[in-house]
């Protein structure tokens, strides 16, 4: 019983040891990654987005919190553009980045009765090794793109 929880230990650790730590990477690097991802993210990355910003509410009402006021049809295009252009690159939670672009003096969204130009993207680079370069698309496949939702 003794050996199978030090062998999970052990591959706990190798595992937190491959995965790319976002809090101490500069954020040109994140941003590199994030035009990576954005341009080999596949169908079911930005379903389980929706999904979950579905899920979230952030693609319905605003009443109580951020949500998108534009189509969904221009939600999709304006999201990948913060992937591959944000404004900022922020590393978070160990191995989440938050990605963040303006698109004033478009309004993309509102929380109650303020208008919100911007859209934050969260991602989980967890599943990226640390030493992998932003252009190795097959590895992109396992990154997760968590929520996205207009931001301050």
């Amino acid at each position: 019983m003794r050996i199978p929880s030090l062998l999970s230990i052990g591959l706990l650790v190798c595992i937190e040891a491959q995965a790319l730590q976002t809090v101490d990477l500069d954020p040109s690097h994140l941003k590199q990654l994030g035009t990576g991802l954005a341009n080999s993210a596949g169908n079911s990355q930005w379903q389980q987005l929706w999904q979950r910003s579905r899920q979230a509410g952030h693609l319905g009402s605003p009443e109580t919190q951020e949500a998108f006021t534009v189509t969904m049809r221009e939600i999709p295009p304006l999201v990948r553009a913060t992937l591959t252009s944000a404004d900022s690159a922020q590393g978070l939670k160990k191995t989440q980045a938050l990605y963040r672009r303006d698109f004033a003096p478009q309004v993309v969204g509102a929380r109650g009765d303020t208008p919100l130009t911007a859209i934050c993207l969260w991602v989980d680079w967890r599943s990226f090794p640390d030493n992998a370069l932003p252009r190795q698309t097959a590895l992109m496949a396992q990154v997760n793109l968590l929520i996205t939702h207009p931001c301050d």
